[in-house]
């Protein structure tokens, strides 16, 4: 699934309408805060994969939200939080190939 984060200065209630989140486009961005709280809480006692995708789908809700269309630095940091538990998410089910985290031959 490609990140709706890449660009933030376009109109996000198009990406936000699509994106496959399990609640409704118009929640207001601060329960979608405080469920994200929630979820951040949970995910420190279980640690598993699914809880830290919820997240990175909540981050993708709020650095989309109409509301929040005006406030980019709001928004950037949503994007960097999904691309934080994205990661996290990937550690947790095992998907990282041999050689993530390692420097790469010849930058030392």
């Amino acid at each position: 699934m490609s990140t709706p984060c890449v660009n933030a200065t376009t109109d996000p209630s198009p990406a936000l309408e699509i994106l496959p989140l399990d609640l409704p486009p118009d929640l207001p961005p601060d329960l979608l805060r405080a469920r994200l709280a929630d979820l951040i809480r949970a995910a420190v006692n279980q640690g598993t994969a699914a809880v830290a995708e919820t997240i990175v789908r909540y981050f993708q809700a709020l650095s989309l939200h109409p509301e929040l269309a005006a406030n980019l630095d709001e928004r950037a940091a949503y994007c960097r939080g999904a691309h934080h538990w994205r990661g996290l998410a990937a550690l947790a089910s095992g998907r990282l190939d041999d050689n993530a985290g390692q420097v790469p031959a010849g930058v030392l």
